[in-house]
Protein backbone atom coordinates (compact mmCIF):
# COMPACT_ATOMS: atom_id res chain seq x y z
CA UNK A 1 0.00 0.00 0.00
CA UNK A 2 2.77 2.61 0.74
CA UNK A 3 4.87 1.51 -2.02
CA UNK A 4 1.48 2.28 -4.45
CA UNK A 5 1.32 5.58 -2.97
CA UNK A 6 5.09 6.03 -3.24
CA UNK A 7 5.10 5.37 -6.63
CA UNK A 8 1.70 7.40 -7.51
CA UNK A 9 3.64 10.17 -5.35
CA UNK A 10 6.99 9.70 -7.98
CA UNK A 11 4.52 9.98 -10.84
CA UNK A 12 3.00 13.49 -9.61
CA UNK A 13 6.18 14.68 -8.74
CA UNK A 14 7.61 14.53 -12.17
CA UNK A 15 4.45 15.75 -13.63
CA UNK A 16 5.15 19.18 -11.50
CA UNK A 17 8.67 19.04 -13.46
CA UNK A 18 6.86 18.69 -16.57
CA UNK A 19 4.33 21.55 -16.45
CA UNK A 20 6.74 24.12 -14.47
CA UNK A 21 8.60 25.41 -17.31
CA UNK A 22 5.40 25.86 -19.00
CA UNK A 23 3.10 27.53 -15.80
CA UNK A 24 6.25 29.60 -15.48
CA UNK A 25 6.24 30.84 -18.81
CA UNK A 26 3.43 32.60 -18.66
CA UNK A 27 2.65 33.11 -15.14
CA UNK A 28 5.95 34.17 -13.00
CA UNK A 29 5.09 37.85 -13.69
CA UNK A 30 2.49 40.13 -15.25
CA UNK A 31 2.88 40.19 -18.58
CA UNK A 32 1.53 42.92 -21.17
CA UNK A 33 1.47 45.22 -18.22
CA UNK A 34 4.73 46.85 -16.56
CA UNK A 35 5.64 48.17 -20.34
CA UNK A 36 2.56 50.51 -19.86
CA UNK A 37 1.28 50.53 -16.18
CA UNK A 38 2.75 53.84 -15.58
CA UNK A 39 1.36 55.25 -18.52
CA UNK A 40 -2.00 53.39 -17.92
CA UNK A 41 -1.85 54.78 -14.40
CA UNK A 42 -0.80 58.66 -15.24
CA UNK A 43 -2.54 58.53 -18.94
CA UNK A 44 -5.70 56.85 -18.56
CA UNK A 45 -6.77 56.91 -14.91
CA UNK A 46 -4.76 60.69 -14.63
CA UNK A 47 -2.54 59.84 -11.42
CA UNK A 48 0.69 61.63 -10.89
CA UNK A 49 4.19 60.00 -11.05
CA UNK A 50 4.56 60.76 -7.45
CA UNK A 51 0.79 58.89 -6.71
CA UNK A 52 2.18 56.01 -8.50
CA UNK A 53 5.60 55.64 -7.10
CA UNK A 54 3.21 55.64 -3.56
CA UNK A 55 0.85 53.23 -4.82
CA UNK A 56 4.07 50.56 -5.14
CA UNK A 57 5.00 51.54 -1.25
CA UNK A 58 1.63 50.59 -0.10
CA UNK A 59 2.01 47.63 -2.63
CA UNK A 60 5.00 46.26 -1.19
CA UNK A 61 3.98 47.40 2.30
CA UNK A 62 0.36 45.04 2.12
CA UNK A 63 3.19 42.60 0.71
CA UNK A 64 4.65 42.36 3.84
CA UNK A 65 2.31 42.07 5.72
CA UNK A 66 0.53 39.36 3.91
CA UNK A 67 4.42 37.40 4.45
CA UNK A 68 3.28 35.99 7.61
CA UNK A 69 -0.22 34.77 7.96
CA UNK A 70 0.44 33.33 3.97
CA UNK A 71 3.00 30.86 5.36
CA UNK A 72 0.24 29.49 7.72
CA UNK A 73 -2.28 29.19 5.06
CA UNK A 74 0.09 27.18 2.50
CA UNK A 75 1.54 25.04 5.54
CA UNK A 76 -2.21 24.46 6.48
CA UNK A 77 -3.82 23.72 2.57
CA UNK A 78 -0.97 22.97 0.61
CA UNK A 79 1.13 24.99 -1.78
CA UNK A 80 -0.95 23.46 -4.81
CA UNK A 81 -4.21 25.07 -3.60
CA UNK A 82 -2.65 28.07 -2.52
CA UNK A 83 -1.35 28.71 -5.70
CA UNK A 84 -4.50 28.13 -7.39
CA UNK A 85 -5.79 31.03 -4.77
CA UNK A 86 -3.01 33.49 -5.74
CA UNK A 87 -3.66 33.01 -9.79
CA UNK A 88 -7.18 33.71 -8.95
CA UNK A 89 -6.56 36.92 -6.85
CA UNK A 90 -3.64 38.00 -9.46
CA UNK A 91 -7.03 37.77 -12.12
CA UNK A 92 -9.21 39.85 -10.08
CA UNK A 93 -6.86 42.40 -9.20
CA UNK A 94 -6.25 42.78 -13.23
CA UNK A 95 -9.91 42.63 -13.43
CA UNK A 96 -10.55 46.00 -10.97
CA UNK A 97 -7.79 48.11 -12.47
CA UNK A 98 -9.48 47.97 -15.51
CA UNK A 99 -12.27 49.67 -14.31
CA UNK A 100 -11.47 51.54 -11.01
CA UNK A 101 -12.13 55.36 -10.93
CA UNK A 102 -10.43 56.72 -8.12
CA UNK A 103 -6.75 56.33 -6.17
CA UNK A 104 -8.44 54.14 -3.25
CA UNK A 105 -9.89 52.00 -5.29
CA UNK A 106 -6.15 51.64 -6.63
CA UNK A 107 -5.25 51.15 -3.06
CA UNK A 108 -7.21 48.29 -2.10
CA UNK A 109 -6.52 46.71 -5.46
CA UNK A 110 -2.74 46.68 -4.86
CA UNK A 111 -3.57 45.38 -1.10
CA UNK A 112 -5.63 42.30 -2.89
CA UNK A 113 -2.63 42.37 -5.67
CA UNK A 114 -0.17 41.72 -2.66
CA UNK A 115 -1.98 39.06 -1.12
CA UNK A 116 -1.88 37.09 -4.34
CA UNK A 117 1.68 37.56 -5.18
CA UNK A 118 2.52 37.04 -1.53
CA UNK A 119 1.07 33.38 -1.96
CA UNK A 120 2.98 32.74 -5.21
CA UNK A 121 6.05 33.53 -4.34
CA UNK A 122 5.74 31.07 -1.44
CA UNK A 123 4.76 28.25 -3.19
CA UNK A 124 6.10 28.64 -6.95
CA UNK A 125 9.53 27.86 -6.04
CA UNK A 126 9.23 25.73 -3.60
CA UNK A 127 6.74 23.44 -5.72
CA UNK A 128 9.51 22.35 -7.92
CA UNK A 129 12.00 22.16 -5.71
CA UNK A 130 9.56 19.27 -3.80
CA UNK A 131 9.44 17.80 -6.83
CA UNK A 132 13.03 17.01 -7.12
CA UNK A 133 14.54 14.04 -6.14
CA UNK A 134 16.67 14.55 -2.79
CA UNK A 135 20.37 13.79 -3.65
CA UNK A 136 23.47 16.70 -4.01
CA UNK A 137 22.57 17.24 -7.56
CA UNK A 138 19.13 18.61 -6.18
CA UNK A 139 20.13 22.48 -6.42
CA UNK A 140 21.81 21.92 -9.73
CA UNK A 141 18.80 20.56 -11.44
CA UNK A 142 15.99 22.85 -9.93
CA UNK A 143 18.66 26.06 -11.07
CA UNK A 144 19.08 24.66 -14.72
CA UNK A 145 15.13 24.24 -14.55
CA UNK A 146 14.46 27.00 -13.01
CA UNK A 147 16.66 29.44 -15.52
CA UNK A 148 15.42 27.36 -18.12
CA UNK A 149 11.90 28.31 -17.37
CA UNK A 150 12.72 31.86 -16.70
CA UNK A 151 14.43 32.50 -20.00
CA UNK A 152 11.38 31.17 -21.54
CA UNK A 153 9.30 33.92 -19.35
CA UNK A 154 11.56 36.68 -20.47
CA UNK A 155 11.49 35.75 -24.07
CA UNK A 156 7.63 35.35 -23.81
CA UNK A 157 7.45 38.70 -21.94
CA UNK A 158 9.27 40.32 -24.85
CA UNK A 159 7.06 39.55 -27.42
CA UNK A 160 4.18 40.95 -24.96
CA UNK A 161 6.29 44.03 -24.18
CA UNK A 162 6.14 45.23 -28.08
CA UNK A 163 2.21 44.08 -28.54
CA UNK A 164 1.36 46.02 -25.27
CA UNK A 165 3.49 49.24 -26.30
CA UNK A 166 1.82 49.30 -29.65
CA UNK A 167 -1.55 48.60 -28.84
CA UNK A 168 -1.81 51.00 -25.96
CA UNK A 169 -1.25 54.23 -28.66
CA UNK A 170 -4.97 52.39 -30.26
CA UNK A 171 -6.33 51.84 -26.71
CA UNK A 172 -4.69 52.01 -23.40
CA UNK A 173 -6.92 49.34 -22.15
CA UNK A 174 -6.66 46.83 -24.60
CA UNK A 175 -2.85 45.74 -22.43
CA UNK A 176 -4.90 45.40 -19.73
CA UNK A 177 -7.25 43.51 -20.95
CA UNK A 178 -4.68 41.00 -22.64
CA UNK A 179 -3.05 40.68 -19.13
CA UNK A 180 -6.36 39.63 -17.77
CA UNK A 181 -6.51 37.03 -20.14
CA UNK A 182 -3.06 35.65 -19.70
CA UNK A 183 -3.84 35.66 -15.36
CA UNK A 184 -6.87 33.13 -16.17
CA UNK A 185 -4.81 30.98 -18.48
CA UNK A 186 -2.43 30.84 -15.49
CA UNK A 187 -5.19 29.97 -13.08
CA UNK A 188 -5.86 27.09 -15.05
CA UNK A 189 -2.67 25.76 -15.48
CA UNK A 190 -2.33 25.75 -11.69
CA UNK A 191 -4.97 23.68 -11.54
CA UNK A 192 -2.41 21.03 -13.51
CA UNK A 193 -0.01 20.67 -10.98
CA UNK A 194 -0.16 17.84 -7.61
CA UNK A 195 0.16 18.11 -4.29
CA UNK A 196 4.17 16.65 -3.43
CA UNK A 197 3.18 15.01 0.06
CA UNK A 198 1.45 11.68 1.12
CA UNK A 199 -1.67 12.42 3.01
CA UNK A 200 -2.81 10.20 4.89
CA UNK A 201 -6.64 9.54 5.50
CA UNK A 202 -6.50 11.38 8.97
CA UNK A 203 -4.11 14.61 9.35
CA UNK A 204 -4.09 17.07 12.20
CA UNK A 205 -3.99 20.49 11.12
CA UNK A 206 -1.07 22.12 12.49
CA UNK A 207 -2.13 24.65 15.32
CA UNK A 208 -1.98 28.66 15.37
CA UNK A 209 0.64 28.25 18.18
CA UNK A 210 2.44 25.37 16.79
CA UNK A 211 2.50 27.34 13.48
CA UNK A 212 4.64 30.44 15.17
CA UNK A 213 6.38 28.36 17.36
CA UNK A 214 8.36 27.37 14.24
CA UNK A 215 8.37 30.81 12.73
CA UNK A 216 10.19 31.84 15.86
CA UNK A 217 12.43 28.84 15.41
CA UNK A 218 13.10 29.83 11.95
CA UNK A 219 13.49 33.60 13.12
CA UNK A 220 16.06 32.21 15.47
CA UNK A 221 17.64 30.23 12.64
CA UNK A 222 17.88 33.49 10.55
CA UNK A 223 19.43 35.57 13.80
CA UNK A 224 21.85 32.83 14.76
CA UNK A 225 22.87 31.27 11.15
CA UNK A 226 25.62 34.17 9.66
CA UNK A 227 25.28 32.43 6.32
CA UNK A 228 21.23 32.56 6.20
CA UNK A 229 21.17 36.76 7.76
CA UNK A 230 23.74 37.43 5.11
CA UNK A 231 22.29 35.85 2.14
CA UNK A 232 18.55 37.23 2.75
CA UNK A 233 19.97 41.31 3.99
CA UNK A 234 21.76 40.98 0.52
CA UNK A 235 18.57 39.88 -1.19
CA UNK A 236 16.31 42.51 0.20
CA UNK A 237 19.05 45.29 -0.52
CA UNK A 238 19.38 44.25 -4.14
CA UNK A 239 15.89 43.17 -5.22
CA UNK A 240 14.71 46.46 -3.81
CA UNK A 241 16.73 48.44 -5.73
CA UNK A 242 15.54 46.46 -8.92
CA UNK A 243 12.16 45.89 -7.94
CA UNK A 244 11.60 49.72 -6.04
CA UNK A 245 12.47 51.69 -9.67
CA UNK A 246 10.73 49.72 -12.00
CA UNK A 247 8.42 52.55 -12.66
CA UNK A 248 11.45 55.15 -12.04
CA UNK A 249 13.13 54.01 -15.28
CA UNK A 250 9.20 54.66 -16.79
CA UNK A 251 9.73 57.90 -15.47
CA UNK A 252 13.00 58.41 -17.09
CA UNK A 253 11.70 57.34 -20.32
CA UNK A 254 8.46 59.78 -20.17
CA UNK A 255 11.36 62.57 -19.46
CA UNK A 256 13.44 61.88 -22.53
CA UNK A 257 10.09 62.25 -24.19
CA UNK A 258 10.04 58.68 -25.83
CA UNK A 259 6.97 58.09 -27.80
CA UNK A 260 4.38 55.65 -26.07
CA UNK A 261 4.95 52.89 -28.74
CA UNK A 262 8.01 52.73 -28.11
CA UNK A 263 8.09 51.46 -24.52
CA UNK A 264 7.25 48.23 -25.45
CA UNK A 265 10.22 47.48 -27.89
CA UNK A 266 12.41 49.28 -25.02
CA UNK A 267 11.08 46.72 -22.69
CA UNK A 268 11.27 43.95 -25.24
CA UNK A 269 15.34 44.55 -25.40
CA UNK A 270 15.54 44.87 -21.61
CA UNK A 271 13.42 41.53 -21.11
CA UNK A 272 16.01 39.98 -23.84
CA UNK A 273 18.68 40.55 -22.16
CA UNK A 274 17.00 38.90 -19.10
CA UNK A 275 16.11 35.91 -20.64
CA UNK A 276 19.76 35.38 -22.07
CA UNK A 277 21.46 36.39 -18.94
CA UNK A 278 19.38 34.02 -17.30
CA UNK A 279 20.59 31.02 -20.01
CA UNK A 280 23.94 31.61 -18.16
CA UNK A 281 23.55 31.62 -14.63
CA UNK A 282 25.55 28.24 -14.43
CA UNK A 283 28.27 29.41 -15.96
CA UNK A 284 28.20 32.82 -13.73
CA UNK A 285 28.54 30.74 -11.08
CA UNK A 286 30.81 28.48 -12.31
CA UNK A 287 33.04 31.53 -13.40
CA UNK A 288 33.04 33.51 -10.44
CA UNK A 289 31.98 31.51 -7.64
CA UNK A 290 32.38 33.08 -4.39
CA UNK A 291 32.72 36.19 -6.04
CA UNK A 292 28.88 35.74 -8.47
CA UNK A 293 27.24 37.92 -5.56
CA UNK A 294 29.93 41.13 -6.01
CA UNK A 295 29.66 40.72 -9.52
CA UNK A 296 25.63 41.04 -9.80
CA UNK A 297 25.16 43.86 -7.49
CA UNK A 298 28.24 46.54 -8.15
CA UNK A 299 26.94 46.83 -11.64
CA UNK A 300 23.28 47.35 -10.73
CA UNK A 301 23.76 50.14 -8.00
CA UNK A 302 26.94 51.62 -9.41
CA UNK A 303 24.51 51.73 -12.93
CA UNK A 304 21.73 53.88 -11.03
CA UNK A 305 24.26 56.83 -10.30
CA UNK A 306 25.78 56.87 -14.16
CA UNK A 307 22.03 57.04 -14.97
CA UNK A 308 21.22 59.80 -12.82
CA UNK A 309 24.13 61.81 -14.40
CA UNK A 310 23.57 60.80 -17.21
CA UNK A 311 20.08 62.12 -17.33
CA UNK A 312 20.71 65.57 -16.82
CA UNK A 313 20.85 66.17 -20.45
CA UNK A 314 17.27 64.26 -21.08
CA UNK A 315 16.94 65.90 -24.39
CA UNK A 316 20.30 64.53 -25.48
CA UNK A 317 20.33 61.30 -28.04
CA UNK A 318 23.57 59.90 -26.60
CA UNK A 319 22.56 60.05 -23.31
CA UNK A 320 19.04 58.07 -24.05
CA UNK A 321 21.23 55.41 -25.46
CA UNK A 322 23.67 55.43 -22.61
CA UNK A 323 20.97 55.09 -20.09
CA UNK A 324 18.97 52.15 -22.57
CA UNK A 325 22.62 50.52 -22.51
CA UNK A 326 22.54 50.80 -18.08
CA UNK A 327 19.08 49.70 -17.83
CA UNK A 328 20.50 46.33 -20.16
CA UNK A 329 23.18 45.73 -17.42
CA UNK A 330 20.38 45.61 -14.77
CA UNK A 331 17.82 43.41 -16.14
CA UNK A 332 20.95 41.05 -17.24
CA UNK A 333 21.65 41.29 -13.67
CA UNK A 334 17.75 40.36 -12.54
CA UNK A 335 17.40 36.73 -14.72
CA UNK A 336 20.77 34.92 -12.80
CA UNK A 337 20.40 37.22 -9.73
CA UNK A 338 16.75 35.58 -8.91
CA UNK A 339 17.80 32.05 -9.52
CA UNK A 340 21.07 31.98 -7.45
CA UNK A 341 19.66 33.47 -4.49
CA UNK A 342 16.70 31.23 -4.47
CA UNK A 343 19.72 28.14 -4.97
CA UNK A 344 21.98 29.74 -2.30
CA UNK A 345 19.11 29.83 0.28
CA UNK A 346 17.55 26.37 -0.34
CA UNK A 347 21.40 25.09 0.07
CA UNK A 348 21.09 23.58 3.66
CA UNK A 349 17.81 23.09 4.39
CA UNK A 350 15.08 20.72 4.81
CA UNK A 351 11.30 21.05 3.30
CA UNK A 352 10.13 21.77 6.58
CA UNK A 353 12.04 24.83 7.54
CA UNK A 354 12.17 26.03 3.55
CA UNK A 355 8.83 28.05 3.02
CA UNK A 356 9.76 29.77 6.15
CA UNK A 357 12.91 30.84 4.84
CA UNK A 358 11.06 32.08 1.62
CA UNK A 359 9.09 33.96 3.50
CA UNK A 360 11.51 35.49 5.12
CA UNK A 361 13.40 36.38 2.24
CA UNK A 362 9.66 38.03 0.64
CA UNK A 363 9.45 40.37 4.12
CA UNK A 364 12.99 41.74 4.16
CA UNK A 365 12.91 42.37 0.26
CA UNK A 366 9.91 44.15 0.38
CA UNK A 367 10.11 46.40 3.12
CA UNK A 368 13.61 47.32 1.53
CA UNK A 369 11.11 47.29 -2.29
CA UNK A 370 8.78 50.17 -0.20
CA UNK A 371 11.39 52.28 1.71
CA UNK A 372 13.00 52.33 -1.94
CA UNK A 373 9.81 53.26 -3.55
CA UNK A 374 8.79 55.36 -0.33
CA UNK A 375 12.24 57.70 -1.22
CA UNK A 376 11.47 58.11 -4.89
CA UNK A 377 8.08 59.11 -4.46
CA UNK A 378 9.07 61.78 -2.18
CA UNK A 379 11.62 62.70 -4.20
CA UNK A 380 9.59 62.90 -7.67
CA UNK A 381 7.47 65.56 -5.32
CA UNK A 382 10.27 68.13 -5.71
CA UNK A 383 13.14 66.98 -7.84
CA UNK A 384 14.10 65.29 -11.39
CA UNK A 385 14.10 61.76 -11.60
CA UNK A 386 17.42 61.93 -12.79
CA UNK A 387 18.60 63.34 -8.87
CA UNK A 388 16.51 60.85 -7.76
CA UNK A 389 18.57 58.03 -9.71
CA UNK A 390 21.86 59.43 -7.72
CA UNK A 391 20.38 59.63 -4.40
CA UNK A 392 18.87 55.30 -4.82
CA UNK A 393 22.34 54.82 -6.67
CA UNK A 394 24.21 56.36 -3.96
CA UNK A 395 22.58 54.86 -1.00
CA UNK A 396 22.50 51.38 -2.56
CA UNK A 397 26.17 50.98 -3.26
CA UNK A 398 27.38 52.05 -0.13
CA UNK A 399 25.00 49.20 1.60
CA UNK A 400 26.33 46.36 -0.47
CA UNK A 401 29.69 47.51 -0.25
CA UNK A 402 29.48 47.28 3.62
CA UNK A 403 27.72 44.33 3.52
CA UNK A 404 29.93 42.11 0.52
CA UNK A 405 33.02 43.07 3.12
CA UNK A 406 30.73 41.38 6.39
CA UNK A 407 29.96 38.31 3.62
CA UNK A 408 33.63 37.53 4.02
CA UNK A 409 34.42 34.04 5.75
CA UNK A 410 30.44 33.64 6.05
CA UNK A 411 29.30 32.87 2.53
CA UNK A 412 30.24 29.93 -0.14
CA UNK A 413 32.11 28.04 2.30
CA UNK A 414 31.86 24.21 2.20
CA UNK A 415 29.49 22.55 4.51
CA UNK A 416 32.08 20.83 6.96
CA UNK A 417 33.63 24.73 7.21
CA UNK A 418 29.89 25.87 8.50
CA UNK A 419 29.08 26.12 12.43
CA UNK A 420 26.06 23.82 13.50
CA UNK A 421 23.86 26.55 13.39
CA UNK A 422 24.15 27.17 9.98
CA UNK A 423 23.35 23.71 9.65
CA UNK A 424 20.65 23.14 11.59
CA UNK A 425 18.22 22.29 9.21
CA UNK A 426 20.84 20.66 6.79
CA UNK A 427 21.24 16.89 5.78
CA UNK A 428 24.77 17.87 6.06
CA UNK A 429 25.41 18.14 9.51
CA UNK A 430 28.91 18.55 11.36
CA UNK A 431 28.48 15.05 13.02
CA UNK A 432 28.14 13.17 9.72
CA UNK A 433 30.35 15.03 7.97
CA UNK A 434 32.79 14.01 10.72
CA UNK A 435 32.18 10.46 10.38
CA UNK A 436 32.30 10.44 6.59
Amino acid sequence: MNNTKEQKMIKQKKKNVKIFPIYKTVSWDLLFYFPIIFLFLTQVKGFSASQVLFADSFYTLSNTFWQLPITSVVDRIGKKNCLIIGNVLYSLSIFAMIFMKNYYELLLIQFIYALGYSIKGICETNILYDSLPVGKKRGNVFSKIDGKSASYFYIFDAIASVIAGFTFVINGYIPMILCFACCVTSTVISFKFRHTKIVEEKVEPISLKTYYDQIKESFKFFLKSRRLKSLIIFNAILMGVIFGIVNLRSSMLSEMKVPEQYFGIVFVLLQLSAAFMSRMTDKIQDNFKNKTLTFLAIPTTVSCILIGFIGADPLSKSSLILIFLLFLVQYAVKGPFQALMTRYLNNFTNRKIRPKITALKNLTSNLFTALVSMLCAVMLGFTTTANTFIVVGCISTIFIVLLLDYMRGKVGLKPEQYGKEDLKYSLYRPDKIQKG
